[in-house]
C-alpha cells in the first residue's frame, strides 16, 4: 500500500534555519525512493529504498544502495562531483508519520513529520510533487 500523499520531494531547508547540512526524501509514486543528506563543506550521501505503508501512518523503507562522496558546484549541492563510496546497502527504517500543514517564518506549506530520524532529520516540508527517476541525485 502506497500513501499518494508522500510522493514528490521533501525537503529539510524549511527547517534547517542557520544548519550546515540539509536533507531531502524522494518517493516515487511507484515505490521508489531516495534520502540525501547534503553538508556546507562539501559532502553529500544517497540512499536508493523501496517504500511503500504496512498500515495507516506507517512508512517503512527498505534501503538498497548507498553512496557518498562530495557535490558538484556551490550552486548544486543536490549533485554528485566526486565519488568516495558506493555499494548495497541493507537496512530497513519502519516509523510512524503524518503529513500535515505547517508554517515556520516563511508561508505554510505541507509538512510530513516522522517519529525516526531520515539522515539526520524528522522533518520535511513539500518541495514539488512532480518527481522522476531523472531526479535522483545519485
Amino acid at each position: 500500500m502506497y500513501d499518494e500523499n508522500l510522493v514528490g520531494l521533501w525537503d529539510s531547508g524549511t527547517y534547517d534555519l542557520g544548519y550546515m547540512e540539509t536533507s531531502w526524501l524522494g518517493f516515487l509514486p511507484d515505490g521508489r525512493g531516495w534520502s540525501a543528506w547534503a553538508n556546507a563543506a562539501g559532502g553529500i550521501e544517497v540512499g536508493r529504498f523501496r517504500w511503500h505503508c504496512p498500515e495507516p501512518a506507517t512508512l517503512e523503507l527498505r534501503y538498497e544502495w548507498q553512496v557518498s562522496g562530495g557535490w558538484q558546484d556551490p550552486g548544486d549541492a543536490s549533485r554528485f562531483g566526486s565519488i568516495d563510496s558506493q555499494g548495497p546497502y541493507h537496512e530497513v527504517l519502519k516509523t510512524g508519520y503524518v503529513v500535515r500543514p505547517d508554517v515556520t517564518i516563511s508561508e505554510p506549506f505541507t509538512a510530513l513529520h516522522l517519529e525516526e530520524d531520515v539522515n539526520f532529520c524528522s522533518a520535511y516540508g513539500l518541495k514539488r510533487r512532480g518527481l522522476s527517476l531523472q531526479d535522483d541525485p545519485a
